[in-house]
């Protein structure tokens, strides 16, 4: 009987699919549809009540992360991916018809629905997903997911702004999110596995006998799931320390190498969210033409899959946290960037949203990564989902506090200051995390 083709590549095709729709549209669609809508004569909304919308949408991209974890851990990634799809392209044919109406209906659709639908198909399911099929390639395969995600999600910008129109008309920008929902509803039918043993196979495509040989080699003899044997090989074969055990939540908050992780990807998230909810206007107000601006966000995207063809070759070989760390770096220079742009600066445009591609583009490739090969796989649901939610938690103000801060002065240029102070913060943060000696 012929051996089964290993499935789990094609599996990061799918996943990278939706992750991209599910996972990113929205949001990349609302960066350039909600500025548009604020300056509707209709509409009009001060830069203090965008903030707080971009502030809900961050924090409901955390709160319900342990929940999800749950989810994805009882029922599978692929019934999240579904549900998911199902809950956008009903969030985006009601932000077309009424995200306009008022402040609360702003808020409660793009804030909270949107995030919430975009959260269940989006880091948690994708990551559990990888992270179960690959093993020993695991920073590989989170690369090649990402980088291809981008391929995709590149155009988002473009397509929401061509969609919009120079009329501006707006709620064309969120009826393509339900449209991008119903694509995504059929390749999770369609195509989604949640992990190997569903199509009676291993991690990695090894050959079940070659994976318990290897873990009573890698144990002395003691049984091992093939994931655990899996991990076992990694360790003793990769170059970065990937753990062949799971600890537990609790035991994985009582080191100092988590905190050190969360601290590095936290300081891009904060770049990240000061960017989808203020630099935009921020350029903008600079003078620089809508069109211009929605090239350098779709920039942004090429420069997040350049950094993922880098980082596939090396996220087993190079420590994710220290990747993680160079990430923050190449966004606190972004950062400043922005900082220094003066009025009608197309230069600093581009090289902020490429810098702020690398930096997060390759923290959405190696933060997961991170902590799963730390942590081990077991428990990789409960934990990355308490870690979204405390990225969510510990900088969901940034878009309110910008807005007040461009409210009092005028200007968002003092945030951006402060955000690549706090991206140098979380470049030592990654360069500190410490690895256990292996044999």
């Amino acid at each position: 009987m012929t051996e089964k083709k290993f499935y789990g590549w094609k599996v990061v095709v799918v996943t990278a699919v939706l992750y991209a729709l599910l996972g990113n549209f929205g949001l990349a669609a609302a960066q350039i549809t909600i500025p548009v809508m604020a300056l509707d004569p209709a509409v009009g909304m001060d830069r203090t009540m965008i903030g707080i919308g971009f502030t809900v949408f961050i924090l409901m991209q955390g709160l319900p992360g342990p929940l999800i974890g749950k989810f994805v851990e009882k029922y599978g990634a692929k019934m999240a991916f579904i549900a998911s799809s199902a809950l956008i392209i009903l969030t985006g044919v009601l932000l077309g018809l009424f995200a306009g109406a008022s402040t609360a209906a702003y808020i409660v659709l793009f804030g909270v629905l949107l995030s919430f639908s975009s959260t269940l198909g989006g880091q948690v399911a994708t990551q559990t997903t990888i992270g179960s099929w690959f093993v020993v390639k695991r920073g590989l395969a989170m690369a090649v997911t990402m980088g291809l995600g981008g391929v995709v999600a590149f155009s988002f910008p473009l397509i929401a702004n061509a969609a919009i129109g120079q009329e501006g008309n707006w709620p064309m920008g969120f009826f393509l999110i339900s449209v991008m929902g119903a694509v995504s509803l059929v390749v999770a039918l369609l195509f989604m596995r949640n992990k190997p043993a569903d199509m009676g196979q291993v991690p990695d495509g090894l050959a079940a006998v070659a994976a318990a040989e290897a873990a009573g080699a890698a144990t002395g003899g003691q049984p091992q799931s093939a994931e655990g044997a899996a991990a076992a090989v990694a360790d003793k074969t990769s170059g970065v320390f990937k753990n062949p055990a799971s600890m537990t939540q609790g035991q994985a908050f009582r080191t100092a190498a988590f905190w050190l992780i969360l601290l590095a990807s936290l300081s891009i998230f904060i770049a990240l969210n000061m960017a989808v909810s203020s630099a935009v206007l921020h350029f903008n107000g600079l003078g620089i033409d809508p069109t211009v601006v929605a090239g350098a966000v779709a920039v942004q995207g090429i420069a997040a899959v350049a950094v993922n063809l880098v980082i596939a070759p090396l996220a087993d070989r190079i420590e994710p946290a220290r990747i993680l760390g160079v990430c923050a770096f190449l966004t606190a220079v972004g950062a400043l960037c922005a900082f220094l742009a003066q009025p009608g600066d197309v230069v600093m445009l581009y090289v902020y949203y490429v810098l702020l591609g690398l930096g997060f583009g390759g923290n959405t490739s190696v933060m997961p990564t991170a902590f799963a090969n730390y942590f081990g796989i077991a428990n990789f649901p409960k934990i990355i989902g308490t870690v979204l939610l405390l990225l969510s938690l510990l900088s969901g103000l940034v878009p309110t506090i910008a807005g007040m801060v461009f409210d009092a002065t005028g200007a968002y240029t003092t945030m951006f200051a402060v955000v690549a102070v706090i991206c140098l913060v979380g470049t030592v943060a990654g360069f500190l995390v410490r690895f256990p000696k292996r044999g």
